[in-house]
């Protein structure tokens, strides 16, 4: 039988472990670093990628490829690329319950709210499905000399809209939860 070199080593390993159970010996802790580089313990692939690129720059996007609005207010931390943060995507049931979940306590006190959440009367939208309210979160992760800066974000939105809407009498929130804008009417 043909054994190779990793086999053998483990073959010599057993013996010896074998050999010192039968005479009562401790052994020897073994340290990795006396280990043959096949036998020592490696990082997982992922791992090890994460490793390599540590202290090497991020490619984002330069600023002045970015809609100027945004680069100018990016421009004022002394960064030079940054990352736009992708809104996350999920189902109208998710968004509805996580935008119920922050709200129903937080907004009790608000004119209304609570009579509203009882009876059933309180709406939720995503603020994209209100276009005239022009409401959008907008964050970024920024760098400077290719490494994080760290992040910012700004909102926009309508302040004629939502001020007519309450003149007519519409009570109303806004708000953001980890990127889902939104807005609440009752």
């Amino acid at each position: 039988m043909v054994v190779g070199p990793t086999a053998s080593r483990a073959l010599a390993a057993l013996q010896l472990i074998k050999s010192n159970i039968q005479t009562g010996a401790v052994p020897k802790p073994v340290l990795a670093s006396t280990l043959a580089p096949m036998a020592q313990p490696r990082p997982g692939p992922g791992v090890s990628d994460a490793l390599s690129r540590i202290g090497q720059p991020t490619v984002g996007t330069k600023l002045d490829d970015l809609p100027a609005d945004h680069a100018a207010r990016l421009r004022t931390y002394g960064v030079d690329t940054a990352i736009r943060v992708p809104k996350p995507s999920v189902s109208d049931e998710e968004f509805e319950s996580r935008v119920m979940s922050e709200i129903k306590e937080s907004w009790a006190g608000l004119d209304g709210f609570s009579e509203a959440l009882a009876n059933g009367t309180v709406k939720i939208n995503r603020a994209s499905d209100v276009p005239e309210l022009g409401y959008e979160t907008i964050q970024y992760d920024i760098y400077k000399d290719g490494h994080i800066f760290g992040g910012t974000g700004w909102s926009t939105f309508n302040r004629s809209y939502y001020d007519a809407q309450v003149a007519a009498g519409v009570r109303q929130g806004v708000g953001s939860i980890q990127g889902l804008d939104y807005y609440v009417t009752w």
